[in-house]
């Protein structure tokens, strides 16, 4: 296995975005008279996420805001504009799996290492200050006009870079975002299936783990 550049998705993948939705809606309802399965928000997040991006293209702080007043009104609350910003600007301190920093640093003395995300250029930096590695590249959905499942964050990774697809090894937690258009374009991919959830439909990854940690074993 001769990988030389390892792609990740960020979100879910390297930062616990999971984490930073329920502590952002708590700080939401926490003076109002409702009660929430948080442990369903992150999975409702997604489904309202992707509907929005569907729409047309927005900065991701754009997206954040939206998705949050549509999550919120699902759950019957009427969200005031300053409350639906305070869960968007909570991105920037959302933080990294306990494991991300130390799976990175050894996987850096071998790999070269970029992010593909859907978010904005400002969003993913501060990320990647509070995840503490020097990535080698990140490419946006604001760079390349274009939320993932679209292909474009891998066309402009291939362009930047001048690097084969059979060099590259993608990453990532999300099946429907990440895996499956990977799939589609022919990269090999690792699925961080934190959750061991099955497959929303047939295409498969090349690998399948519940954290980073095995990445090691298998990589280096």
């Amino acid at each position: 296995m001769e990988f030389e550049f390892l792609t990740f998705d960020c979100y879910g993948t390297l930062i616990d975005w999971e984490s930073g939705i329920r502590n952002a809606c708590k700080n939401i309802i926490r003076n109002k008279s409702i009660q929430v399965d948080l442990d369903s928000l992150p999975e409702r997040y997604i489904l309202a996420e992707l509907e929005v991006e569907h729409e047309m293209y927005r900065k991701y702080k754009e997206i954040l805001v939206i998705t949050a007043i549509k999550l919120l009104k699902s759950l019957g609350i009427d969200a005031l504009a300053e409350e639906a910003q305070a869960f968007a600007d909570s991105i920037y301190s959302w933080p990294p799996f306990p494991e991300t920093n130390p799976v990175l640093r050894s996987l850096k003395e071998k790999y070269k290492l970029v992010i593909l995300s859907n978010i904005d250029d400002n969003i993913i930096e501060q990320s990647i200050k509070l995840i503490g590695i020097e990535f080698d590249g990140f490419i946006t959905a604001e760079q390349v006009k274009s939320y993932k499942p679209s292909h474009k964050h891998w066309e402009r990774m291939l362009q930047t870079f001048g690097v084969p697809m059979e060099k590259v090894l993608h990453i990532a937690a999300s099946y429907v975002h990440d895996i499956v258009p990977a799939k589609e374009m022919g990269f090999k991919t690792v699925w961080i299936n934190r959750h061991n959830e099955r497959p929303k439909g047939p295409i498969n990854p090349d690998y399948e783990f519940n954290s980073l940690k095995p990445l090691i074993d298998l990589l280096c």
